[in-house]
């Protein structure tokens, strides 16, 4: 007889005689003996199973541990908040690892059966698992070397990409090793019937979660008249801490704004606009929300738009009419799928929201009530996404902390984000919501395309002003070609054109912005005097297109012909912590917490009168707004400004007594 059929024969008499697994493990088939018995089938099910179920935990609970204890969108969260988003993230992975491991299982089923060697029969099971782990070890290796010697993979080149490529295939063997051991049972399984038990109970504590998630739903309080085929286009082209004083078009001595000044009698110009956010996140939400940063609580990073909050939105009401939406702006900052627009956008830099978490994260969107969990769930697969591309498809990694802060990289200058406006405004067959984040007025140093109030000299001194004058001649020329595409493609008179930024120089929130819209045949032209805010923006779009702004955005319509109204209304505004760290992704809060997490200061603007409110210590100061042309009727007190902004925060919840 064949010795190694032989071999078999102890193992095999035993399992027929006593039809016993427990006893047939007392005779350990030889190791050349690949095939699984009816008896421990079902046994090896259970621990593919087992491994499945500890293997996507382990991955959400390292990665939440990571975003737990950092600044991040889960800094604004209770402990059971967070614990919510550990247990519903890890059943959404959970599941999803389930239903990729299947037909995995199934090819290991096909090639056992046709005598497959053993080793690879295992390996194709647990392949999911194995690439899941090996990525996984990557990314925790690489968050201890970016916090102790801040390089990591974003920085990887040349020789330094192959070592991260040999750590991941060595990663990879080492857990092929170790899941093959434990699924062929040489090691004690107490240790994961254990680790199993404490995974059931924590996907059962998501139950409650998903029982509610039907019942809540993101408001739909607009009606639309008409065809979607006569809606206009929506261009929306914002700088960068634009101050209206530093714009011919406002008076200022230079000229800094040729082509405005030319073709400012075919806009709608705001002469005393103010934004609701010191920074650019929180001023964006109130852009597109319509919402003050003390409604929405995005103010700056880490905060991001929560529950039902992230489905009240103008891009959302737009898309639901049928328009593309696309966002050109600056991730991290300004990027809405960052900030946690939910519905709003289709593509958003260079990313279209298919691409971000797949089809089953898509769905999980759509309920307001799981939005933490997708958001979660949207970063930790970004993260590992990109070291994968970085390491084996040649990718580079974005580092937006250092691009944010080295200007003479790439991102500074705006020719790519022109790019994609020429393409998204050529490519247009429908109606289309632009909007657009130029960086080049970013300080602390400017890069203008050409110099003519200041030298390279000049860039290195921080804020210089003809450095600065420079970059708003450059965004006037951006607006120039976005005007000429339009026109040249026959969409501009079928086009509103908005022009407007987020805050003023150096994050002022006292300062004028610049405010123009030209809507299609030059319906409304002029100017308007009273004081306007960027949440007005959003009501002013849908009162053009005769939709009656829902209850919870805070703007009012420009095209109100009652503005003279408007010269003592109260518009407030958010400012952030001045206590800000550094993290791989961004300059972040360092330590958001009640009752004020991210908030820092708040303003309030009333007629030329501008007041200022140290939340910590409650400290006021107050300016006059420059260049502002009001005749008040009154004027605040101090101590009247005190009481108005206070009353403002005991009504958006920040109770402090």
């Amino acid at each position: 007889m064949d010795k190694k059929l032989y071999s078999y024969l102890p193992w095999l008499l035993t399992v027929l005689a006593h039809r016993n697994f427990e006893l047939s493990k007392q005779y350990p088939y030889p190791r050349h003996f690949h095939g699984l018995s009816p008896y421990s089938n079902n046994m090896k099910t259970s621990r593919l199973a087992s491994l499945v179920l500890v293997s996507g935990t382990a991955w959400v609970v390292l990665e939440w541990l990571f975003f737990a204890t950092k600044p991040s969108f889960m800094s604004l969260y209770s402990p059971w908040e967070k614990l919510s988003v550990l247990s519903s993230t890890s059943l959404i992975v959970v599941v999803s690892l389930l239903m990729v491991t299947v037909p995995f299982s199934m090819v290991a089923l096909l090639l056992r059966r046709l005598s497959a060697n053993g080793r690879l029969t295992s390996t194709v099971a647990l392949f999911p698992l194995i690439l899941l782990l090996a990525m996984t070890l990557i990314v925790v290796m690489d968050n201890f070397t970016l916090t102790l010697f801040g390089w990591g993979v974003r920085d990887a080149s040349g020789f330094a990409i192959w070592a991260y490529r040999g750590a991941t295939l060595f990663f990879a063997i080492f857990v092929a090793r170790l899941l093959h051991s434990i699924l062929l049972e040489r090691h004690s399984s107490s240790a994961l019937k254990s680790l199993t038990i404490v995974v059931l109970i924590l996907l059962a504590c998501s139950i409650p979660l998903l029982l509610i998630t039907v019942s809540v739903s993101s408001d739909e309080d607009f009606e639309l008249t008409g065809s979607s085929r006569d809606l206009p286009n929506i261009v929306i082209l914002s700088g960068d801490g634009i101050s209206a004083g530093h714009m011919s078009l406002y008076g200022y001595e230079r000229p800094t704004t040729p082509f405005m000044d030319r073709v400012k009698d075919e806009f709608l110009v705001a002469e005393n606009h103010f934004s609701n956010g010191s920074d650019t996140g929180g001023s964006v939400i109130s852009l597109m929300s319509g919402r003050l940063p003390t409604t929405t609580r995005v103010v700056y990073p880490p905060d991001a738009m929560r529950g039902v909050e992230s489905f009240r939105h103008l891009p959302g009401i737009l898309r639901k009419l049928g328009y593309y939406n696309a966002d050109i702006s600056m991730r991290h900052y300004a990027d809405p799928y960052d900030l946690n627009l939910r519905g709003g956008f289709n593509e958003a830099n260079l990313r279209h929201l298919k691409d971000t978490g797949g089809t089953l994260v898509a769905t999980i969107r759509k309920y307001p009530a799981l939005n933490p969990a997708s958001l979660l769930l949207d970063r930790i697969s970004e993260r590992m996404s990109e070291r994968f591309n970085h390491v084996w498809k040649d990718k580079p990694m974005r580092n937006p902390m250092a691009e944010v802060n080295e200007p003479d990289r790439r991102w500074m200058y705006d020719d790519g984000r022109m790019a994609e406006v020429r393409r998204l405004i050529s490519e247009s067959s429908r109606p289309l919501f632009l909007h657009i984040h130029m960086m080049g007025t970013h300080g602390e140093k400017f890069r203008p395309t050409k110099r003519v109030y200041s030298t390279d000299e000049d860039y290195k001194t921080l804020w210089h002003i003809g450095g600065y004058d420079d970059a708003i001649m450059d965004f006037d020329r951006n607006v120039e070609e976005t005007y000429q595409l339009l026109e040249d493609n026959g969409l501009l008179e079928s086009t509103i054109l908005i022009v407007s930024s987020d805050h003023g120089f150096q994050h002022r929130v006292l300062d004028r912005l610049p405010f123009m819209m030209r809507l299609p045949g030059q319906a409304r032209t002029g100017s308007i005097a009273g004081n306007t805010q960027r949440l007005d923006i959003a009501p002013t779009v849908l009162d053009f297109l005769g939709i009656r702004p829902p209850g919870w955005m805070e703007g009012r319509s420009m095209l109100d012909s009652k503005n003279q109204d408007w010269i003592n209304r109260l518009i407030f505004a958010s400012g952030s912590k001045a206590d800000k760290t550094a993290d791989e992704d961004r300059w972040a809060v360092r330590n958001p917490q009640p009752p004020w997490y991210s908030l820092g200061r708040l303003y309030l603007i009333k007629c030329n009168q501008g007041f200022k409110l140290l939340v910590n210590t409650m400290e006021m100061s107050t300016a006059s707004i420059a260049g502002s042309n009001l005749v008040c009727d009154e004027h605040l007190s101090m101590s009247e400004a005190r009481e108005i902004l206070q009353a403002h925060l005991r009504e958006k919840g920040y109770s402090w007594e």
